[in-house]
């Protein structure tokens, strides 16, 4: 094993190690994707509703926020590389319970402590890369990043549908264990310290709320979490509301769903792609952001409004779609590296803190957005709103910021 190695801040990030982070980023992912195929037969085996058995996905989700809030302070204090590697050795124990569970409560335990694992792998990777990058640099590695995520929602769902059938619902969880293990070895083998033992802060419960409350009065670092929230609102209201337009209106199979719900997120990577490639030539965070703000909106407004007033057909609901989440591609990354450029000193801490309130307030969209009748339109309106609500954050972020530099400048002369 490798020693620690620590990394000056501005240090280039190779390309093994955006895939080493990306993976271990995409750990909550392929747990929840590879592993809804054998929803059904979890239900059969334990004879239980259809409603408990998604009660552990649920368990899941309360598991991932809670542990991004448990790993800020540790990530402070005892450095990136050691919180990481232990949360992903907890994503596989839970994972392992979880292959043996003998009952529905022990895998609701066992998906607790999934969870609990893999919200290490939402909060050390932005960090890391804070830690080393400035803002331009940080938004190309978010966008790389987001680009090698997303085979995640493309693979996930192929390859639990795999393991289903010739391998039980069991098996999904043993390739889950596997997966994460994989990302222990290779992540001691090839992940470096980035935080000197100088920069650690000291874990004191006083110093952990002190410095939570000191981000959410951060006018500049706030309002671009909130930015985040709508905007992972708006992704996580595709997520559950697609399959029944396309599948209950349009009539599709699941295998044709898959296929399509597989093409978004191709767009994603695409539009990350372009969003790389802008910042390699110059082009600043903001404006592949607004750009992908401005897209998402309008396309989700144009599909609101066209699908409540005409009979939409399916290529065209699919194709306006796609360019509403595709666009999105130019939003998470340079959005991320915005938002982690004014999170302070402790960059763990903020980590957590804006994944924590970025899916609490998703999760209150998905909420409202469950009384809002039909998918076929409550989907796009969510989209349009939730769009237009991250850019008015957006620009009230920007123009703190202009009055912030103002009142410098003021100061200086």
């Amino acid at each position: 094993m490798r020693s620690s190695k620590h990394a000056p801040q501005g240090a280039s990030i190779g390309m093994a190690l955006v895939v080493l982070l990306a993976m271990l980023t995409a750990l909550d992912a392929m747990a929840i994707d590879m592993y809804l195929p054998g929803m059904p037969a979890i239900g059969l085996e334990f004879d239980i509703s259809a409603g408990e058995v998604q009660q552990t996905l649920a368990i899941f989700l309360i598991g991932l926020a809670f542990g991004q809030g448990l790993y800020g302070p540790l990530l402070d204090s005892y450095g990136r590389r050691v919180p990481l590697l232990a949360g992903v050795l907890l994503f596989v124990l839970g994972s392992i319970v979880a292959a043996l569970a003998p009952s529905i409560e022990w895998l609701m335990a066992a998906r607790f402590l999934q969870a609990l694992g893999a919200a290490a792998g939402l909060v050390a990777p932005r960090a890391i890369v804070a830690d080393r990058c400035n803002v331009n640099e940080s938004a190309r590695i978010f966008s790389v990043l987001m680009q090698v995520m997303m085979l995640a929602p493309i693979l996930a769902p192929v390859l639990g549908g795999y393991l289903l059938q010739h391998g039980g619902w069991r098996s999904i969880f043993w390739a889950l264990a596997a997966l994460g293990m994989i990302g222990v070895l290779w992540g001691l083998r090839s992940l470096p310290e980035t935080l000197p033992a100088a920069s650690r802060a000291p874990l004191r419960l006083r110093a952990i709320f002190s410095a939570y409350g000191r981000q959410l009065v951060a006018p500049v670092f706030m309002a671009y979490v909130l930015a985040g929230g709508f905007v992972l609102g708006a992704l996580f209201t595709y997520i559950s509301g697609a399959p029944f337009v396309f599948t209950q209106h349009y009539g599709l199979d699941p295998q044709q769903f898959s296929y399509l719900f597989a093409s978004n997120a191709v767009c994603l990577v695409l539009f990350g792609a372009a969003a790389n490639a802008m910042l390699k030539r110059g082009a600043s965070e903001q404006r592949g952001m607004y750009i992908g703000l401005v897209l998402h909106t309008l396309a989700g407004a144009g599909l609101w409004l066209a699908a409540g007033s005409l009979a939409l057909p399916l290529w065209g609901y699919a194709a306006l779609l796609a360019l509403a989440i595709g666009s999105l591609g130019l939003v998470f990354g340079n959005l991320t590296a915005l938002t982690m450029a004014h999170a302070g000193p402790q960059a763990g801490l903020a980590s957590a803190l804006m994944g924590m309130l970025q899916y609490l307030l998703s999760a209150v969209v998905g909420y409202v957005v469950s009384f809002a009748g039909t998918p076929l339109l409550s989907l796009p309106a969510t989209v349009a709103i939730c769009g237009g609500l991250a850019i008015l954050c957006c620009l009230a972020a920007e123009g703190m910021r202009s009055r912030a530099r103002a009142a410098a400048s003021a100061g200086g002369a």
